[in-house]
């Protein structure tokens, strides 16, 4: 189960760093998020992109 302190945190994280609308800058949660930052909220990361129903874009 995900730390929903974290998903808080995450998703903060992510709108500030992409400009974007959550549900994209999640998808693309690689691009903004460094290495470390990509391990620690590993299953925040997973619970939001089930919670929008969207598909993690690859890197390539």
């Amino acid at each position: 189960m995900p730390d929903m302190k974290k998903v808080k945190a995450l998703t903060s994280l992510l709108e500030e760093r992409s400009g974007l609308d959550v549900r994209e800058a999640v998808a693309r949660s690689f691009f903004y998020l460094n290495s470390y930052e990509l391990t620690t909220y590993r299953k925040e990361i997973d619970h939001l992109l089930e919670t929008f129903g969207v598909e993690e874009e690859p890197t390539f």
